[in-house]
């Protein structure tokens, strides 16, 4: 399901999500072999940048609603996405997203997770978790587009076309159709040429100004409460 491909740029890997019979639908397999994938590359000194992109026509529709699971495997799934997402937050080297298509939910935060993301014409986003009773995609948001543009986003859960979100800064490059991967391999092969240690540094600082750990912490804490100790939705 996580394919990983080396050698398209120099110090650039690429994390290809193999799943679009499902339109990639992440299960909490699929998040806990893609945040495992993303800590091996972050700790792999040839690796500089990282790339994560999917096959088929979506970036992803969000989690895996044949995924069947009871009160207590929603809570483990919403942990592993958490672990996902701080595992490409925590990553001392740029991260791009490459974005095709549909980017939904659980998708849309990981690609707001990733540094810099580079979308296709015709994509689009959306962070529903108002509407479905979930209180995700301030935290990053805010630090992606601001808070007028997050509260914009994410209260009224509406769909965002490519050309928006390129305007907004949910995006940092728009390319034609089919394109996405590719140039976000040669946007990630631009922050290989950095020296490591200086990326890294410069990464972590830029976090610290934006408050993006802080308000990432807040947000774990507060889905663990809304969760409950066993996984029971909590009002």
């Amino acid at each position: 399901m996580i394919e990983v491909v080396d050698g398209m740029a120099p110090g650039v890997r690429t994390l290809l999500l193999d799943r679009p019979a499902a339109r990639n639908a992440l299960t909490t397999a699929m998040a806990d072999l893609l945040a495992d994938a993303v800590t091996e590359a972050a700790a792999d000194t040839d690796v500089r940048a990282l790339v994560i992109a999917t096959s088929g026509e979506d970036f992803g529709v969000g989690a895996d609603r044949d995924e069947e699971l009871d009160a207590a495997g929603r809570a483990r799934r919403m942990r592993a996405f958490s672990r996902l997402h701080r595992a490409v937050t925590d990553a001392p080297k740029a991260v791009v997203a490459a974005v095709e298509g549909r980017c939904v939910a659980a998708a849309a935060e990981l690609a707001a997770a990733c540094d810099l993301r580079v979308g296709a014409q015709g994509s689009c986003f959306r962070f529903p978790g108002a509407e479905m009773g979930i209180p995700i995609g301030a935290a990053r948001l805010i630090g992606v587009v601001g808070p007028a543009a997050a509260k914009d986003l994410v209260l009224t859960s509406r769909w965002i076309r490519a050309e928006e979100a390129l305007r907004l800064g949910l995006l940092q490059r728009l390319v034609p159709r089919g394109g996405a991967r590719k140039a976000a391999v040669e946007v990630a092969a631009q922050t290989a040429r950095a020296d490591p240690a200086i990326a890294a540094f410069l990464k972590r600082q830029l976090q610290a100004f934006c408050g993006d750990l802080e308000r990432i912490e807040t947000e774990r804490r507060t889905l663990d409460a809304f969760f409950g100790p066993r996984g029971e939705q909590v009002p």
